[in-house]
């Protein structure tokens, strides 16, 4: 009996044993494996993370800046110049610049008054790799919506008013000049109907944190938390499903989004629910756009026939 219970203690000690040599070996000093022990090792990550800093400055981490209106000037390449703005309505309106499209000029008037804070984002993100310039308004409420910087050739886009010299933009260095009128080939979209919300904001949409931004810009068509492009960026215009030529150009909802026909030269809103069903309406994108800014800016419009309006 003495000999079966020295047999049954030895062969529980062994594996505790195994087990102390592995994490610090017998003498405390070395693992078996190779590895250090524990305090060394907690020593040696200490040392790794001080090497390697906070994720935010990996190479590949996006970077975001936002400065007040006023401090625009000193963000280099920003694309909007505020220099004599005197305050918060001249600036709104060096962004939503004249001669302001007819279309747009409700969407505009429904934001305006409702600005209590202005701000500029820049963007720079690995993947895929660019920078991008926002404008954030904070509205009275505390909402935030933002606007994408204005797409370059559509800058000089003939908007049936003679502009002498397109205020409110900043030339950069090795692009078009601001007063040179360029047609939709020379920007390439597919949807020209839509230029000229283009030379104001490249998208649109609401914030629920500013640090969504470099996520959005970089996927234009994703929901970060509740924020998300309503009127999607040129980068963003994509076919629906099994329909080549109709663009998606805006977001109705979770459920919709608003399509326009390519290579039509005025094009009805197409609304397509994510079943495939599509029902066209007798309403201009750019129309549809405007409404949209007034309605995510808190002054709700009457909605299309197709939504519960009323009918023609």
């Amino acid at each position: 009996l003495l000999a079966v219970a020295v047999a049954v203690t030895l062969a529980a000690l062994v594996p505790i044993a195994i087990a102390a040599f592995r994490v610090g070996g017998p003498d405390g000093k070395q693992r078996t494996d190779g590895g250090p022990t524990s305090a060394s090792g907690t020593d040696e990550m200490a040392k790794h993370d001080a090497v390697d800093g906070p994720i935010e400055d990996e190479p590949w981490a996006p970077k975001l800046e936002v400065v007040d209106w006023q401090a625009a000037s000193e963000m280099p390449g920003c694309p909007w110049n505020f220099d004599d703005c005197e305050g918060l309505p001249e600036a709104l309106e060096k962004i939503w610049r004249k001669p302001l499209c007819a279309d747009l000029q409700s969407g505009f008037d429904a934001l305006k008054p409702r600005v209590k804070k202005l701000r500029v984002a820049k963007i720079c993100i690995a993947m895929p790799r660019g920078v991008h310039f926002s404008v954030v308004y904070t509205l009275n409420t505390g909402a935030e919506l933002f606007g994408g910087a204005p797409v370059e050739h559509a800058v000089g886009l003939d908007l049936g008013d003679v502009c002498d010299e397109p205020v409110g933009l900043r030339r950069r260095r090795g692009g078009p000049s601001p007063t040179a009128t360029a047609g939709p080939e020379a920007f390439g979209t597919p949807l020209p109907c839509l230029l000229p919300f283009y030379r104001i904001h490249d998208g649109f949409g609401v914030l629920l944190a500013v640090k969504h931004l470099p996520l959005l810009m970089a996927s234009p068509g994703d929901t970060v938390a509740g924020s998300c492009f309503y009127v999607y960026p040129a980068r963003g215009l994509e076919p629906v499903a099994l329909r080549s030529n109709i663009l998606k150009f805006a977001r109705v909802d979770k459920s919709c989004v608003a399509c326009a026909r390519a290579g039509v030269e005025e094009p009805n809103v197409i609304y397509v629910e994510r079943n495939g069903e599509q029902i066209e309406e007798d309403e201009h994108p750019l129309s549809f756009i405007a409404d949209t800014v007034s309605n995510i800016a808190g002054q709700r419009v009457v909605p299309a026939a197709y939504m519960g309006g009323p009918q023609e």
